[in-house]
């Protein structure tokens, strides 16, 4: 049997599985796409298209960035099926070149975590930077350093998806620390129609990133710092803190 990671399509499976379901932060989205000075709207590390999609359904334009071919061509698919307007561009978001501007930039859920390090962040933001609109604004979700993440083993339930009868599981297992921030570790379970198991544990590295610091950063480059919004924490999802920056 092929295993979770080889099985064709299973990344957006996945992916929809562990980031899909989360809504806690989509009121807050739409909330600054209403009061953009347009209704261009760039998401950053887009996936399948959950915060793209919820726009783009409430009449907004957007682009949708990411690096992974499978999950974009779900979300195009999607946003076909839908007749939405939503635009899929292929890319790193450090290397952003794109023809237009944005009243509003967005990069939902942990995105600039996920940089690798300071000289990723200052890539990505030059680069955001060039593609913001006049008076257009700039908003990272970023953790709640007020509330870190300490190690240990988390208590959510496991994340479960039913595809053509095979089960995905992804159980969170534990967060723990790293030299330049933490690792979240997750075991993903596939469970064939015929009841056959397999499982791969995965990890993924979030840089230590301060909102303070964030803001510091941006700053140097250029950018006016904005004041920050909330979103809460829910039952699954711990909270995070909406940073955002601006043009003078």
């Amino acid at each position: 049997m092929r295993s979770a990671a080889t099985r064709p399509g299973s990344e957006v499976i996945w992916h929809d599985a562990e980031c899909g379901g989360y809504a806690a932060d989509l009121p807050i989205w739409e909330q600054l796409a209403a009061e953009a000075p347009s209704r261009e709207i760039l998401d950053l590390g887009a996936g399948t298209g959950r915060v793209s999609l919820h726009l783009a359904e409430r009449g907004y334009s957007v682009t949708a960035i990411d690096r992974d071919p499978q999950l974009l061509a779900a979300l195009a698919t999607r946003a076909a099926e839908r007749g939405l307007e939503v635009t899929t561009e292929r890319g790193d978001v450090k290397g952003l070149a794109l023809a237009r501007r944005y009243g509003l930039i967005i990069a939902p859920m942990q995105f600039m975590h996920l940089l690798g390090g300071s000289r990723g962040r200052g890539r990505a933001l030059r680069a955001i930077r060039m593609h913001l609109a006049p008076s257009g604004r700039f908003y990272a979700a970023l953790l709640d350093d007020a509330r870190p993440l300490s190690s240990g083993t988390p208590s959510p339930l496991p994340d479960v998806r039913q595809i053509g009868g095979w089960i995905h599981s992804s159980l969170p297992l534990e967060v723990r620390a790293s030299p330049e921030g933490v690792v979240v570790a997750r075991l993903r379970q596939l469970v064939s129609p015929g009841g056959e198991l397999s499982e791969k544990r995965i990890s993924v590295h979030l840089d230590e990133l301060g909102i303070d610091r964030f803001e510091q950063e941006a700053a140097t480059l250029g950018y006016t710092v904005l004041p920050r919004l909330q979103v809460a924490e829910s039952e699954d999802h711990v909270g995070s803190v909406l940073a955002g920056l601006g043009l003078p």
